[in-house]
Protein backbone atom coordinates (compact mmCIF):
# COMPACT_ATOMS: atom_id res chain seq x y z
CA UNK A 1 0.00 0.00 0.00
CA UNK A 2 1.37 3.42 -1.01
CA UNK A 3 2.26 5.88 2.04
CA UNK A 4 0.67 9.07 1.63
CA UNK A 5 2.33 12.35 3.34
CA UNK A 6 1.68 16.01 3.77
CA UNK A 7 3.65 16.96 0.85
CA UNK A 8 7.38 19.01 2.21
CA UNK A 9 5.88 22.55 1.12
CA UNK A 10 4.78 25.60 3.68
CA UNK A 11 1.71 25.41 5.54
CA UNK A 12 0.83 28.76 6.00
CA UNK A 13 1.58 31.57 4.35
CA UNK A 14 2.76 33.69 6.83
CA UNK A 15 6.69 33.54 4.10
CA UNK A 16 4.25 35.31 1.77
CA UNK A 17 3.81 38.70 4.34
CA UNK A 18 8.12 38.30 4.52
CA UNK A 19 8.64 39.23 0.83
CA UNK A 20 7.13 42.51 1.19
CA UNK A 21 8.85 45.48 1.79
CA UNK A 22 9.61 46.51 5.81
CA UNK A 23 7.60 49.46 6.03
CA UNK A 24 4.78 48.01 3.91
CA UNK A 25 4.86 45.08 6.06
CA UNK A 26 3.89 47.75 9.02
CA UNK A 27 1.21 49.26 7.20
CA UNK A 28 -0.53 45.99 6.28
CA UNK A 29 -0.59 45.29 10.33
CA UNK A 30 -2.14 48.15 10.98
CA UNK A 31 -4.70 47.15 8.43
CA UNK A 32 -4.97 43.69 9.61
CA UNK A 33 -5.02 45.15 13.39
CA UNK A 34 -7.85 47.31 12.45
CA UNK A 35 -10.12 45.04 10.75
CA UNK A 36 -9.85 42.48 13.68
CA UNK A 37 -10.88 45.81 15.88
CA UNK A 38 -13.98 45.87 13.64
CA UNK A 39 -14.81 42.31 13.29
CA UNK A 40 -14.25 42.88 9.58
CA UNK A 41 -12.13 40.05 7.09
CA UNK A 42 -14.56 37.54 8.39
CA UNK A 43 -16.99 37.46 6.02
CA UNK A 44 -16.01 38.09 1.62
CA UNK A 45 -15.19 41.70 1.66
CA UNK A 46 -16.06 44.28 -1.59
CA UNK A 47 -12.38 45.07 -2.11
CA UNK A 48 -11.44 44.97 -5.61
CA UNK A 49 -8.14 43.08 -6.71
CA UNK A 50 -5.56 46.46 -6.74
CA UNK A 51 -1.87 45.20 -6.10
CA UNK A 52 -0.91 49.15 -5.64
CA UNK A 53 -3.16 49.11 -2.76
CA UNK A 54 -1.96 48.32 0.42
CA UNK A 55 -5.44 47.19 1.90
CA UNK A 56 -5.51 45.00 -0.36
CA UNK A 57 -2.24 42.86 0.08
CA UNK A 58 -3.12 43.21 3.77
CA UNK A 59 -6.97 41.74 2.83
CA UNK A 60 -4.80 39.19 0.27
CA UNK A 61 -2.34 37.49 3.60
CA UNK A 62 -5.10 38.02 6.01
CA UNK A 63 -7.04 35.55 4.01
CA UNK A 64 -4.15 33.47 2.95
CA UNK A 65 -3.29 32.64 6.58
CA UNK A 66 -7.31 32.12 7.42
CA UNK A 67 -9.64 31.29 4.33
CA UNK A 68 -12.96 33.29 4.37
CA UNK A 69 -15.70 30.69 4.99
CA UNK A 70 -18.52 32.93 4.71
CA UNK A 71 -20.07 34.79 1.55
CA UNK A 72 -20.99 38.16 1.54
CA UNK A 73 -23.26 39.84 3.89
CA UNK A 74 -27.18 39.13 3.33
CA UNK A 75 -26.09 37.77 0.13
CA UNK A 76 -28.00 34.23 1.31
CA UNK A 77 -25.64 32.35 -0.64
CA UNK A 78 -25.38 29.20 1.72
CA UNK A 79 -28.74 28.64 1.36
CA UNK A 80 -28.50 29.40 -2.80
CA UNK A 81 -25.81 26.37 -3.15
CA UNK A 82 -27.83 24.01 -0.66
CA UNK A 83 -29.30 22.24 -3.52
CA UNK A 84 -26.11 21.71 -5.00
CA UNK A 85 -24.07 20.13 -2.13
CA UNK A 86 -23.36 17.05 -3.93
CA UNK A 87 -21.14 15.10 -6.26
CA UNK A 88 -23.50 13.63 -9.28
CA UNK A 89 -25.84 15.32 -11.27
CA UNK A 90 -28.25 14.24 -13.86
CA UNK A 91 -28.89 16.76 -16.28
CA UNK A 92 -30.46 14.69 -19.17
CA UNK A 93 -33.73 16.26 -20.20
CA UNK A 94 -36.99 14.47 -20.43
CA UNK A 95 -37.60 12.76 -23.44
CA UNK A 96 -34.04 13.32 -24.66
CA UNK A 97 -32.52 10.14 -27.07
CA UNK A 98 -29.10 9.76 -26.52
CA UNK A 99 -27.01 8.54 -29.39
CA UNK A 100 -23.74 8.68 -28.47
CA UNK A 101 -21.81 9.55 -25.19
CA UNK A 102 -18.53 11.31 -24.50
CA UNK A 103 -16.44 12.26 -21.16
CA UNK A 104 -14.86 15.45 -20.57
CA UNK A 105 -12.49 15.90 -17.62
CA UNK A 106 -11.84 19.21 -16.27
CA UNK A 107 -8.81 20.67 -13.31
CA UNK A 108 -7.62 23.49 -11.75
CA UNK A 109 -4.60 25.52 -11.62
CA UNK A 110 -1.47 23.67 -12.45
CA UNK A 111 1.42 25.50 -10.75
CA UNK A 112 4.82 24.55 -10.00
CA UNK A 113 4.12 22.38 -7.21
CA UNK A 114 6.86 20.19 -5.49
CA UNK A 115 9.01 17.20 -6.82
CA UNK A 116 6.88 17.23 -10.17
CA UNK A 117 10.01 17.45 -11.72
CA UNK A 118 10.61 13.84 -10.80
CA UNK A 119 7.23 12.49 -10.52
CA UNK A 120 6.24 12.34 -14.23
CA UNK A 121 4.09 9.25 -14.62
CA UNK A 122 3.23 8.93 -11.24
CA UNK A 123 1.95 12.20 -10.12
CA UNK A 124 -1.21 11.21 -12.01
CA UNK A 125 -1.35 7.28 -10.84
CA UNK A 126 -4.28 7.50 -8.73
CA UNK A 127 -6.49 9.59 -10.65
CA UNK A 128 -5.18 8.36 -14.04
CA UNK A 129 -8.60 6.59 -14.77
CA UNK A 130 -10.56 9.78 -13.83
CA UNK A 131 -8.83 12.21 -15.59
CA UNK A 132 -6.59 10.50 -18.26
CA UNK A 133 -9.60 8.22 -19.80
CA UNK A 134 -11.70 11.20 -20.94
CA UNK A 135 -12.38 12.27 -24.34
CA UNK A 136 -10.88 15.60 -23.51
CA UNK A 137 -9.18 16.67 -20.50
CA UNK A 138 -8.87 20.75 -19.74
CA UNK A 139 -6.74 22.49 -17.17
CA UNK A 140 -5.74 25.94 -15.90
CA UNK A 141 -1.60 25.76 -17.27
CA UNK A 142 -1.18 28.78 -14.60
CA UNK A 143 2.57 28.43 -13.86
CA UNK A 144 4.22 28.59 -17.55
CA UNK A 145 7.19 27.63 -18.65
CA UNK A 146 10.29 30.19 -17.38
CA UNK A 147 12.45 31.51 -19.81
CA UNK A 148 15.47 30.73 -17.13
CA UNK A 149 15.40 29.58 -13.83
CA UNK A 150 12.11 30.22 -12.45
CA UNK A 151 12.24 33.33 -9.80
CA UNK A 152 11.29 32.71 -6.44
CA UNK A 153 7.50 33.18 -5.26
CA UNK A 154 7.89 36.19 -3.32
CA UNK A 155 10.64 38.23 -5.07
CA UNK A 156 8.29 39.94 -7.30
CA UNK A 157 6.57 41.35 -3.92
CA UNK A 158 10.18 43.12 -3.26
CA UNK A 159 9.98 45.08 -6.44
CA UNK A 160 6.36 45.92 -5.58
CA UNK A 161 4.65 43.63 -8.37
CA UNK A 162 3.10 40.40 -7.95
CA UNK A 163 4.41 36.45 -7.50
CA UNK A 164 6.09 34.77 -10.31
CA UNK A 165 5.53 31.45 -10.37
CA UNK A 166 7.12 29.76 -13.63
CA UNK A 167 8.07 25.97 -14.58
CA UNK A 168 11.29 24.55 -15.19
CA UNK A 169 10.75 22.64 -19.00
CA UNK A 170 11.17 19.08 -16.37
CA UNK A 171 8.05 20.63 -14.67
CA UNK A 172 5.99 21.41 -17.46
CA UNK A 173 6.96 17.55 -18.94
CA UNK A 174 5.39 16.16 -15.26
CA UNK A 175 2.65 18.18 -15.03
CA UNK A 176 1.09 18.01 -18.64
CA UNK A 177 1.27 14.28 -19.33
CA UNK A 178 0.92 11.13 -18.31
CA UNK A 179 2.20 7.64 -19.60
CA UNK A 180 1.70 8.71 -23.33
CA UNK A 181 -1.37 10.60 -22.72
CA UNK A 182 -1.51 14.39 -22.52
CA UNK A 183 -3.64 17.53 -21.66
CA UNK A 184 -6.09 18.45 -24.23
CA UNK A 185 -6.69 21.61 -23.97
CA UNK A 186 -4.69 24.44 -21.51
CA UNK A 187 -5.73 27.74 -20.73
CA UNK A 188 -2.94 30.23 -20.60
CA UNK A 189 -5.71 33.32 -19.99
CA UNK A 190 -4.48 33.45 -16.37
CA UNK A 191 -3.24 36.46 -14.30
CA UNK A 192 0.59 34.46 -14.56
CA UNK A 193 0.74 34.38 -18.18
CA UNK A 194 2.80 37.61 -18.27
CA UNK A 195 5.59 36.57 -15.71
CA UNK A 196 7.68 36.73 -18.14
CA UNK A 197 6.53 39.54 -20.85
CA UNK A 198 5.91 39.00 -24.32
CA UNK A 199 9.03 36.36 -24.53
CA UNK A 200 7.62 34.31 -22.02
CA UNK A 201 3.97 34.30 -23.64
CA UNK A 202 5.43 33.81 -27.23
CA UNK A 203 8.06 30.49 -25.81
CA UNK A 204 4.81 29.08 -24.39
CA UNK A 205 2.44 28.84 -27.06
CA UNK A 206 5.54 27.41 -29.43
CA UNK A 207 6.13 25.02 -27.12
CA UNK A 208 2.08 23.92 -26.78
CA UNK A 209 1.58 24.01 -30.26
CA UNK A 210 5.01 21.73 -30.76
CA UNK A 211 3.61 19.39 -28.29
CA UNK A 212 0.09 19.54 -29.69
CA UNK A 213 -1.50 20.58 -26.76
CA UNK A 214 -4.81 23.45 -27.61
CA UNK A 215 -4.32 26.93 -25.89
CA UNK A 216 -6.71 29.02 -24.79
CA UNK A 217 -7.61 32.55 -24.42
CA UNK A 218 -4.24 34.25 -25.72
CA UNK A 219 -3.32 34.31 -29.73
CA UNK A 220 -0.42 34.36 -31.70
CA UNK A 221 -1.39 36.86 -34.09
CA UNK A 222 -4.50 39.41 -34.34
CA UNK A 223 -6.32 37.33 -37.16
CA UNK A 224 -6.57 34.67 -34.69
CA UNK A 225 -7.85 36.52 -32.02
CA UNK A 226 -10.86 37.60 -34.02
CA UNK A 227 -11.72 33.84 -35.03
CA UNK A 228 -13.65 31.26 -32.95
CA UNK A 229 -11.49 29.20 -30.72
CA UNK A 230 -12.63 25.42 -31.24
CA UNK A 231 -11.10 22.31 -30.68
CA UNK A 232 -12.69 18.55 -32.14
CA UNK A 233 -12.60 15.14 -29.89
CA UNK A 234 -13.97 12.56 -31.62
CA UNK A 235 -16.70 14.39 -33.66
CA UNK A 236 -17.61 16.77 -30.71
CA UNK A 237 -16.73 20.72 -31.70
CA UNK A 238 -16.39 22.65 -28.74
CA UNK A 239 -16.13 26.46 -28.78
CA UNK A 240 -13.82 28.16 -26.19
CA UNK A 241 -14.08 31.17 -24.07
CA UNK A 242 -10.93 31.96 -21.95
CA UNK A 243 -10.83 34.84 -20.43
CA UNK A 244 -8.73 36.24 -17.29
CA UNK A 245 -9.54 39.20 -14.80
CA UNK A 246 -5.84 40.63 -14.77
CA UNK A 247 -2.47 39.63 -16.05
CA UNK A 248 -1.37 41.28 -12.67
CA UNK A 249 -1.08 44.58 -14.17
CA UNK A 250 1.86 43.47 -16.32
CA UNK A 251 2.02 45.19 -19.41
CA UNK A 252 0.46 44.42 -22.60
CA UNK A 253 2.80 45.25 -25.89
CA UNK A 254 0.72 48.34 -26.85
CA UNK A 255 1.11 46.97 -30.85
CA UNK A 256 -0.36 43.81 -29.93
CA UNK A 257 -3.48 44.55 -27.70
CA UNK A 258 -5.68 41.31 -28.77
CA UNK A 259 -2.71 39.12 -27.22
CA UNK A 260 -4.63 38.11 -23.86
CA UNK A 261 -8.61 37.89 -23.35
CA UNK A 262 -8.92 39.91 -20.19
CA UNK A 263 -12.34 40.88 -18.63
CA UNK A 264 -11.91 42.85 -15.20
CA UNK A 265 -14.22 40.65 -12.86
CA UNK A 266 -13.47 41.66 -9.34
CA UNK A 267 -10.80 44.06 -10.65
CA UNK A 268 -13.65 46.72 -12.02
CA UNK A 269 -16.65 47.38 -10.26
CA UNK A 270 -18.89 47.40 -13.73
CA UNK A 271 -16.85 44.30 -16.06
CA UNK A 272 -17.22 44.97 -20.12
CA UNK A 273 -18.51 41.61 -20.69
CA UNK A 274 -19.19 42.57 -24.53
CA UNK A 275 -16.00 40.53 -25.73
CA UNK A 276 -17.29 37.54 -23.85
CA UNK A 277 -20.92 37.62 -25.11
CA UNK A 278 -19.71 37.89 -28.61
CA UNK A 279 -17.62 35.40 -28.68
CA UNK A 280 -20.09 33.32 -27.32
CA UNK A 281 -22.28 34.13 -30.36
CA UNK A 282 -19.66 33.79 -32.76
CA UNK A 283 -19.05 30.10 -31.22
CA UNK A 284 -23.00 29.44 -31.39
CA UNK A 285 -22.86 30.79 -35.25
CA UNK A 286 -19.98 28.61 -36.17
CA UNK A 287 -21.86 25.78 -35.46
CA UNK A 288 -19.73 24.63 -32.40
CA UNK A 289 -21.67 21.81 -30.23
CA UNK A 290 -20.64 23.10 -27.22
CA UNK A 291 -19.84 26.40 -25.89
CA UNK A 292 -17.55 26.06 -22.57
CA UNK A 293 -16.52 29.38 -20.92
CA UNK A 294 -13.55 29.27 -18.67
CA UNK A 295 -13.70 32.66 -16.32
CA UNK A 296 -10.06 33.01 -14.39
CA UNK A 297 -11.61 34.92 -11.65
CA UNK A 298 -12.92 35.58 -8.16
CA UNK A 299 -11.02 36.18 -4.70
CA UNK A 300 -8.20 34.02 -3.38
CA UNK A 301 -8.51 32.16 -0.67
CA UNK A 302 -12.77 32.72 -0.24
CA UNK A 303 -14.72 29.82 -0.39
CA UNK A 304 -18.01 31.38 -1.79
CA UNK A 305 -17.99 33.24 -5.05
CA UNK A 306 -18.90 37.39 -5.31
CA UNK A 307 -22.62 37.15 -6.00
CA UNK A 308 -22.04 39.01 -8.80
CA UNK A 309 -20.24 36.21 -10.17
CA UNK A 310 -23.43 34.27 -10.18
CA UNK A 311 -24.93 37.09 -12.54
CA UNK A 312 -22.36 37.33 -14.94
CA UNK A 313 -22.32 33.06 -15.06
CA UNK A 314 -25.79 32.75 -15.44
CA UNK A 315 -25.35 35.29 -18.70
CA UNK A 316 -23.19 33.38 -19.81
CA UNK A 317 -25.74 30.43 -19.88
CA UNK A 318 -28.50 32.35 -21.33
CA UNK A 319 -26.40 33.36 -24.20
CA UNK A 320 -25.63 29.78 -25.36
CA UNK A 321 -22.87 28.52 -22.94
CA UNK A 322 -23.02 24.54 -22.00
CA UNK A 323 -20.64 25.38 -19.29
CA UNK A 324 -19.47 27.57 -16.93
CA UNK A 325 -15.46 26.35 -15.22
CA UNK A 326 -14.05 28.75 -13.20
CA UNK A 327 -10.74 28.98 -11.63
CA UNK A 328 -8.19 30.80 -9.80
CA UNK A 329 -9.60 31.62 -6.07
CA UNK A 330 -7.08 28.66 -4.73
CA UNK A 331 -9.49 27.30 -2.84
CA UNK A 332 -12.53 25.05 -4.20
CA UNK A 333 -15.91 26.70 -4.55
CA UNK A 334 -19.36 25.24 -4.80
CA UNK A 335 -21.13 24.10 -7.70
CA UNK A 336 -24.22 25.43 -9.31
CA UNK A 337 -27.13 24.40 -11.92
CA UNK A 338 -28.39 26.50 -14.12
CA UNK A 339 -31.58 26.24 -16.23
CA UNK A 340 -31.52 29.48 -19.00
CA UNK A 341 -34.80 30.54 -19.33
CA UNK A 342 -33.76 31.31 -23.33
CA UNK A 343 -33.27 26.87 -23.55
CA UNK A 344 -35.23 25.48 -20.81
CA UNK A 345 -34.58 21.92 -22.20
CA UNK A 346 -30.96 22.56 -21.41
CA UNK A 347 -28.85 22.70 -17.91
CA UNK A 348 -25.43 24.45 -17.39
CA UNK A 349 -23.37 23.02 -14.73
CA UNK A 350 -21.67 26.13 -13.06
CA UNK A 351 -18.32 25.51 -11.33
CA UNK A 352 -17.40 28.58 -9.85
CA UNK A 353 -13.89 27.42 -8.47
CA UNK A 354 -11.95 24.09 -9.20
CA UNK A 355 -9.44 25.01 -6.90
CA UNK A 356 -5.63 24.31 -6.97
CA UNK A 357 -5.05 21.10 -8.64
CA UNK A 358 -1.39 21.47 -8.38
CA UNK A 359 -0.60 24.29 -5.34
CA UNK A 360 2.45 25.92 -4.67
CA UNK A 361 1.87 25.57 -0.94
CA UNK A 362 0.71 22.92 1.70
CA UNK A 363 -1.85 24.18 3.82
CA UNK A 364 -4.89 21.86 3.71
CA UNK A 365 -7.17 24.22 1.97
CA UNK A 366 -4.88 24.84 -0.94
CA UNK A 367 -4.33 21.02 -1.22
CA UNK A 368 -7.71 20.03 -1.74
CA UNK A 369 -9.63 20.48 -5.47
CA UNK A 370 -12.35 18.98 -7.53
CA UNK A 371 -11.70 16.67 -10.49
CA UNK A 372 -14.98 17.70 -12.46
CA UNK A 373 -16.43 15.46 -15.42
CA UNK A 374 -19.05 16.04 -17.54
CA UNK A 375 -21.03 13.12 -19.88
CA UNK A 376 -21.51 15.00 -22.79
CA UNK A 377 -24.01 13.02 -25.62
CA UNK A 378 -25.45 13.77 -29.00
CA UNK A 379 -29.24 12.68 -29.26
CA UNK A 380 -32.78 13.96 -30.41
CA UNK A 381 -35.07 16.07 -28.40
CA UNK A 382 -38.61 17.17 -29.45
CA UNK A 383 -37.18 16.04 -32.82
CA UNK A 384 -33.94 17.87 -33.45
CA UNK A 385 -30.96 16.90 -32.97
CA UNK A 386 -28.98 18.09 -29.88
CA UNK A 387 -25.35 17.79 -27.99
CA UNK A 388 -25.65 18.66 -24.41
CA UNK A 389 -23.90 18.70 -20.96
CA UNK A 390 -26.39 15.57 -19.53
CA UNK A 391 -24.24 14.79 -16.30
CA UNK A 392 -21.66 15.92 -14.24
CA UNK A 393 -19.48 14.27 -11.85
CA UNK A 394 -16.87 15.58 -9.41
CA UNK A 395 -14.75 14.44 -7.06
CA UNK A 396 -12.70 15.73 -4.69
CA UNK A 397 -8.72 15.46 -4.37
CA UNK A 398 -5.34 16.25 -2.86
CA UNK A 399 -2.01 16.93 -3.56
CA UNK A 400 -0.16 14.82 -1.59
CA UNK A 401 3.52 13.67 -1.26
CA UNK A 402 3.97 9.24 -1.53
CA UNK A 403 7.09 8.04 0.00
CA UNK A 404 9.09 5.40 -1.39
CA UNK A 405 12.26 3.71 -0.88
CA UNK A 406 13.40 7.25 1.29
CA UNK A 407 12.24 9.39 -1.93
CA UNK A 408 9.04 11.70 -1.76
CA UNK A 409 7.08 11.99 -5.31
CA UNK A 410 4.02 14.22 -6.04
CA UNK A 411 0.61 12.72 -5.89
CA UNK A 412 -2.48 13.59 -6.52
CA UNK A 413 -4.96 11.15 -4.89
CA UNK A 414 -8.76 11.05 -4.38
CA UNK A 415 -9.80 11.92 -1.48
CA UNK A 416 -11.99 8.73 -0.26
CA UNK A 417 -9.15 6.90 -1.50
CA UNK A 418 -6.92 8.62 0.72
CA UNK A 419 -9.20 8.63 3.53
CA UNK A 420 -8.86 4.86 3.00
CA UNK A 421 -5.11 4.59 3.00
CA UNK A 422 -3.22 3.35 6.70
CA UNK A 423 -2.26 6.88 7.79
CA UNK A 424 0.18 8.27 10.39
CA UNK A 425 -1.80 9.99 12.80
CA UNK A 426 -0.18 13.28 11.98
CA UNK A 427 -1.45 12.74 8.16
CA UNK A 428 -4.64 11.35 9.36
CA UNK A 429 -4.83 14.61 11.24
CA UNK A 430 -4.23 16.83 8.01
CA UNK A 431 -6.23 14.77 6.11
CA UNK A 432 -9.02 15.56 8.18
CA UNK A 433 -8.88 19.21 7.95
CA UNK A 434 -9.13 18.90 4.28
CA UNK A 435 -11.87 16.28 4.64
CA UNK A 436 -13.39 19.35 6.88
CA UNK A 437 -13.18 22.00 3.86
CA UNK A 438 -14.68 19.42 1.19
CA UNK A 439 -17.72 18.47 3.40
CA UNK A 440 -18.31 22.41 3.76
CA UNK A 441 -18.33 23.45 0.40
CA UNK A 442 -19.82 20.14 -1.52
CA UNK A 443 -21.02 18.05 1.25
CA UNK A 444 -20.37 14.67 2.18
CA UNK A 445 -21.75 12.71 -0.50
CA UNK A 446 -17.77 11.82 -2.09
CA UNK A 447 -17.46 9.78 1.07
CA UNK A 448 -20.34 7.20 -0.17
Amino acid sequence: MKKYIPIDMPKDFGFALDGFEQATQNQMKQFIEKAHKEGKWRATEHILFDPNSTEFWAYYTQKALNPIKAPKKGSQLEEKFAPYRKTQFNLEPKGFKEEKSYRMSAVGDLMRGKHADKSKDRIYEAVEDLIFSADCIYGNLESTIALGEPMGITDGFKTGGTPSIGLTRDEYKGLTRHKGRKFDVLQLANNHVMDNGQEGIELNMSVLNQDEISFTGVYENESDSQEVMYTTHNGIKIGWVAHTFSVNFKPIPKDEPWLVDITSFCVEENPDMARIEQQIKNARAEGCDLVIVTPHWGAEWEFFPWPEQMDWARRFAELGADAVIGTHPHVIQPVEIYTPKSDPDKSVPILYSLGNFIPMAGPSYTVLSLVANLKISKGQLNGADRTMVTGLEITPVAFMGEEDDDQIYASIVPLAELNNSNLDPDTQDFVNRINSYADFVIGEDWRK
